[in-house]
């Protein structure tokens, strides 16, 4: 850092804690040696480079940490409500936003008014008043401390418009701003063009050519003259205001002039006076809503500070820590946000750590190689928490979870002070007094090389000795060392635990991850022999190395080195539960995606339903309109073909409905080679290849009765069968006995319409509607079916069915010599 920014931040060490301000306020905290050291002033000049004003970056700059957990949640929730209004509508713009209160000073005065270049910046402002105020309406309903900074402004249109109606171009006041201004303009211009014209056409006459020096008109104290040379000034009555540098020339007003000259001055005199007017008008509008202004400079400053920090956490990914009181800090994923910061300028990088800290464990201990991250994890840390402290969001994943502590204090790298006369030890034991003596419940103690700068031995006894104090009084404390002694104390103390970065043994570079549990090794040997020593200076240093030393460094790392491979084995065992986990979630997904699916199915199923049904409305329409018509003409249709016509249709649409619904007819029988059926005599077993029935003929064939129908015998019921439907059962098997006696008569032309005999009800009831439609479209009067007996359930299925038919006008059995009640009888409307 600069030598001024230290200075700035310097503070005189004290020697106990601090004691409260003689006004009666709750003291800062944290000290400005914690707040430089963890770099917190850096962090918010990154943040304050995102402010659109000055304002707001001087805002973000005295951001400081607070104690006090309702103000921090209030803060973290405001500005978690800013980035998700900012998602939504995106950020205002506030370009306009600059201080005006040395304006606003002079509005106060009676008689004061501003310019109108000062006026543009009214106008910018009162527009960026109201870009915030567009831009945090929304929040009325969702997000209360959003809407608290929007109910501080107050939106200024009428007054906006009016000053941006005053500002003309080129910082003037605008023509329009008064009828007056504008008719005292139009009468300057005419006065001009007019004297000028006048003036032209002098210099241009022939006869004076040889008086001027110059065919042109110009000005001198804002008067028009024209261009005499001097030794002919004499010949041009008038008035000489100025010479040419070389003398040469002078510029003369002619009398003639001298009437229009002043009439322009006496114009501009005029307009002056009604610009100083207006302006005037226009201050005493501000100065009535100098209060308002006020607030609205003040709103606008404080949105401007919240947007920066919200940019800055969108910038970093920042995510918003759950705060809790109790010193409990479990940060995920952290990132350093000043090394996040590069990391995202493309210079360097940001390895994120996992913290545990609080609760039962109050102490860590981390040990390790030298630039292996220990000192980083330290200000990540404390520089994340004093961020969530500020009202930051923080650089680690979402779940994260960070403590308000009552004070931070940290020591941190070399003190060392010359100037008063103080070694590294001795600014480094004073510090950890100031520790000791402010150390409490609900402090958190941040310690580097704790006990460095002098002897092992002691420095090992005062760490110890540090750390124990701070324990019993009930500090939050994370510290690291080298020292062996310090990792056995943290290995054998309830409450401390030993943390250890390392570097990666393949590579020579660190890993920048913690590992709870184990002590870390120094590895100053391995680190320096990656720098340039000579390999047998290293050998020398490491014959050097106290031997009982070296055996417990070589143990340590036995117990480290089974402690990774027990950790690796735990994390291919949790690799393979999330996989599994994965593959449920992947199968729930196919569920659910199988029920949308098919909910999506019945959906469109139901809609084509829809269309075919009202297709079939508008054909049966058409038929009926068209047999209307003909009826009228005197050309009635035939008996039977509309009936027809509407069966017809109505097959066509259940054909329809069949397709919507992925319904494929059954595939016709394949045909079977039968054996000569007429050389068949009663008393045979055949098969019935349509009806998948066997039985006995009871009868010859007839000759030439190709296509009649032969009494059959099939579970007790009497049958007509064409012959092409039949075909023998080879010699041995037998027909299935029958169950009941049920005999049919059926003579030529009466014909058994269907036979569902042995058909369960699923099967039997399409082929009875099918066979309704049949009839009705041949115009039959009525259609006979044969059921058979046996449990009932076919029977009384069927006969339900018929009845409820809209075309079936009664059913009735036959007597016993035609079916009896193995056949029902359904009488079909005309």
């Amino acid at each position: 850092m600069p030598q001024h920014s230290q200075e700035l931040y310097r503070q005189p060490p004290a020697s106990a804690a601090p004691a409260p301000s003689p006004s009666g306020q709750r003291p800062a905290c944290v000290d400005q040696q914690t707040l430089l050291v963890l770099e917190l002033p850096q962090l918010l000049e990154r943040v304050a480079s995102r402010a659109s004003s000055p304002l707001g970056a001087a805002l973000v700059r005295r951001l400081r940490p607070c104690a006090e957990v309702p103000t921090v949640l209030r803060r973290l929730g405001r500005l978690s409500q800013l980035r998700a209004l900012i998602s939504e509508n995106g950020a205002p713009v506030l370009e306009g936003l600059q201080d005006l209160s040395p304006m606003f000073s002079r509005l106060a005065v009676d008689g004061a008014y501003l310019v109108p270049e000062e006026l543009e910046v009214v106008c910018d402002f009162l527009g960026a008043v109201g870009s915030a105020a567009t831009f945090l309406e929304p929040s009325a309903e969702r997000f209360d401390e959003l809407y608290r900074l929007y109910n501080r402004l107050t939106p200024l249109p009428e007054l906006a418009r009016r000053v941006r109606q005053v500002v003309g171009p080129g910082h003037s006041v605008a023509s329009n701003a008064s009828p007056q201004l504008a008719r005292l303009r139009r009468d300057l211009h005419h006065t001009r063009d007019r004297l000028r014209s006048q003036l032209s056409a002098l210099v241009g006459r022939d006869d004076m050519s040889s008086v001027f020096s110059d065919q042109i008109v110009t000005q001198r104290a804002e008067r028009f003259v024209v261009p005499v040379k001097t030794d002919a000034k004499g010949r041009l009555a008038g008035i000489v205001h100025d010479y040419s540098g070389s003398g040469a020339t002078a510029f003369v007003e002619p009398l003639e002039a001298v009437e229009g000259n002043n009439q322009l001055a006496l114009l501009r005199r005029q307009e002056r006076e009604e610009e100083e007017r207006i302006l005037r008008e226009v201050a005493r509008d501000l100065g009535g809503n100098l209060q308002a202004l006020r607030e609205d400079l003040q709103a606008l400053a404080q949105l401007d500070c919240l947007l920066a920090q919200a940019s800055f956490c969108q910038r970093l990914d920042c995510a918003e820590p759950q705060i809790n009181s109790q010193g409990r800090i479990e940060l995920l994923k952290a990132r350093h946000p000043l090394l996040a910061w590069r990391a995202g300028q493309g210079r360097g990088r940001a390895a994120p750590i996992d913290v545990s800290l609080g609760g039962e464990l109050r102490v860590l201990v981390v040990s390790g190689a030298n630039a292996g991250g220990k000192t980083a994890t330290l200000k990540t840390v404390g520089l994340l928490t004093l961020m969530a402290m500020c009202g930051l969001h923080v650089p680690a994943r979402a779940g994260s979870r960070l403590a308000v502590f009552d004070q931070v204090m940290a020591e941190l790298g070399d003190e060392q002070d010359l100037d008063q006369d103080k070694s590294t030890f001795t600014a480094h034991a004073g510090r950890l007094a100031q520790m000791v003596a402010g150390a409490a419940q609900g402090s958190l103690v941040l310690i580097d090389e704790l006990g460095g700068g002098t002897d092992p031995s002691e420095g090992a006894a005062l760490g110890i000795a540090v750390l124990e104090w701070l324990k019993d009084h009930g500090a939050t404390v994370l510290c690291t060392t080298h020292f062996q002694r310090l990792k056995a104390y943290a290995a054998l103390t309830e409450g401390v635990e030993n943390v250890s970065v390392a570097f990666d043994g393949a590579t020579g570079r660190p890993t920048y991850q913690l590992h709870y549990g184990l002590p870390g090794f120094s590895d100053a040997l391995t680190v320096s022999r990656g720098l340039g020593f000579p390999p047998e200076l290293i050998a020398s240093a490491e014959a050097q190395l106290d031997q009982s030393e070296g055996q417990a460094v070589a143990l340590m790392r036995q117990v480290h080195e089974a402690r990774q491979q027990a950790e690796a084995a735990h994390a291919a065992a949790q690799t393979d539960r999330l996989a599994a986990a994965g593959e449920r979630q992947e199968a729930r997904r196919l569920l659910k995606q199988a029920q949308q699916e098919r909910a999506g199915a019945l959906s469109e199923g139901k809609r084509r339903v829809r269309e075919v049904a009202k297709r079939l409305e508008e054909r049966l329409e058409a038929l009926f309109q068209e047999a209307q018509t003909a009826k009228d003409a005197g050309e009635p249709p035939k008996p039977g073909r509309l009936k027809q016509d509407i069966y017809q249709a109505r097959r066509e649409a259940l054909d329809q409905v069949d397709q919507s619904a992925g319904i494929q007819p059954p595939p016709e029988p394949a045909p079977r080679a039968n054996a000569d059926v007429r050389a068949l005599k009663a008393g045979q077993a055949v098969e019935l290849t349509s009806l998948g029935q066997r039985g006995v003929l009871l009868e010859d064939p007839r000759p030439g009765a190709e296509s009649v129908a032969v009494s059959v015998g099939v579970a007790g019921v009497r049958v007509l069968v064409p012959l092409r439907e039949m075909a023998p059962l080879p010699a041995g098997q037998k027909p299935e006995p029958p169950r009941r006696e049920v005999v049919v008569l059926a003579h030529a032309g009466d014909g058994l319409d269907l036979n569902v005999v042995g058909l369960t009800v699923e099967d039997a009831l399409p082929l009875v509607d099918k066979a309704l439609d049949q009839a009705i479209l041949a115009g039959k009067p009525s259609l006979a079916v044969v059921h058979g007996v046996g449990t009932g359930r076919l029977r009384a299925a069927v006969r339900e069915y018929l009845d409820h038919h809209p075309y079936v006008v009664s059913t009735h059995r036959p007597e016993g010599r035609r079916g009896g009640n193995g056949v029902t009888v359904a009488e079909l409307r005309e």
